[in-house]
Parts: C-alpha cells; structure tokens; sequence
C-alpha cells in the first residue's frame, strides 16, 4: 500500500459523492484481501504515506488480522510546519469553492498543477529533486493531473485530514495497542510532513512489543524526505524484506 505519482490512480476510480474515509478504506481493504486470497487469518502489510494510515484503519476495523505491519512516512501527528503544508494544499484545490463541474482537461487545471508541484515539493528531498531535475518532476506534474481530478483529492484531504477523532495516526495506535503481533517505523531524516519526532512518538503510542523486536522497531533514514521507498529503494527494499522474514 503506498502513496506515489501512480498510486494515486489506484486509490480510489470514482470520487464524486463516495465515502473516502480512512473508516472506509480500512474496511474496503479487508473486502480486498478476502476477495484476492480467499484468507480470513492474519496478514503482513507494507503501508507508505497513506498508504500506511489506511493500514493502521485496516487494523482498526479488524483487530487482531494484521500480524506483522510495516510502516514508512508515518506520524502520530503533523508537527506545524506540516500542518501549513496542508493547510496550503487545502486552499490550492479550493477547500471553500464549490465542486467544479464539467472539467474535460485536469491536465490544464491550474489549481491541480499548483497542488502536484507543492505536494512533490514536499514529498522529496531537496538533493533527490536536483538529481533527477525539472524536465523528469514536469512528467511525475503531469501524471497527478492525468489520474487525478480536483474534486477527488479535495475529498481525500477533507475526509481524511481532518486532525480529529478517531481516525488520526495517534488516535488508531491507540486502538491497535495489543492487536497487531509487531510493527516496524521507517521515516526520512528530512522528511516535512511527518517528522522523525512524531514517527518516535508514534511508536510510544503504539506501545512495546518483543524486546527482540523492540530496539529495531523505529529507523531513521539519514538524507531521506518523505518518499524513502523511492530515495532509498535498496535500502528500504532490504528493510521490509528483513523484518518480514
């Protein structure tokens, strides 16, 4: 499970008047497992960025079927530079504004593009964006604005940001407390939108597991934004393949 430039399409087809929760999409994805493998016993799952917190709602809505759950990118809460980014995002695609109707082009929305920019501004790292350059983020733009619309990421954000109730990192780790056999916690040094901090605080929340497992349950991963699974690939690869086996 994981958020990136091409996730994005599969997060959900149809956004308009659909149920994007994070209760939701906790449910849906066990719908999905029981579907694909026909196994109604524990699984391990990989969650990245959202990815991850429709992980920790999956273990929440079915307590006790997650055995060994690995999550990137991660917090118990947006520091308040993270809550700006947000903030920002929320007002680029028209938080306030009514639906847009009848949109034929997103590639030419501009309100879409200001949004795939600033979310792939603070998706990665600053050394990582200059290494593969402007002309290759103009494509990763254009790709968000291909499988995407406004109105679909805007209710995402208004469904599943909204920093309250039930559904928040800290408030689900707190429900999963005991349910879930262990957890591993990646997150990038450098990344703005959840903090190694928060990812700290994140793996208090969830509470101790087996001492073997204890000390390696949190990672930093040193020179890394928000996306190590796409800065660090080798290295996060060989993590999750060696915490699940």
């Amino acid at each position: 499970m994981a958020q990136s430039i091409a996730s994005w399409e599969f997060h959900l087809p149809h956004f308009a008047k659909i149920d994007v929760s994070l209760e939701r999409q906790g449910s849906d994805f066990w719908n999905v497992v029981d579907e694909a493998f026909e196994n109604d016993g524990k699984v391990d799952v990989v969650g990245f960025s959202f990815g991850g917190r429709v992980a920790m709602a999956a273990a929440v809505s079915q307590p006790n079927r997650i055995r060994r759950l690995h999550l990137t990118g991660v917090a118990a809460e947006r520091d308040e530079y993270a809550n700006v980014l947000l903030v920002s995002w929320k007002e680029m695609l028209g938080a306030n504004d009514v639906d847009i109707k009848g949109v034929k082009e997103e590639t030419n929305n501009s309100r879409l593009r200001a949004f795939a920019w600033s979310i792939i501004l603070a998706t990665y790292s600053e050394q990582f964006l200059a290494s593969v350059g402007a002309a290759r983020v103009h494509t990763w733009v254009d790709g968000v604005c291909k499988f995407n619309t406004q109105n679909g990421l805007k209710a995402i954000l208004l469904q599943t940001h909204g920093g309250e109730g039930q559904w928040t990192p800290a408030s689900m780790a707190e429900e999963m407390k005991g349910s879930v056999e262990s957890y591993k916690l990646v997150v990038g040094s450098n990344d703005k939108m959840a903090s190694p901090d928060q990812v700290l605080r994140l793996a208090q929340l969830l509470g101790t597991q087996d001492e073997s497992k204890q000390d390696n349950c949190c990672r930093v991963v040193e020179n890394c934004g928000h996306a190590v699974p796409f800065e660090a690939m080798r290295l996060w690869r060989e993590d999750v393949i060696k915490y699940l086996t």
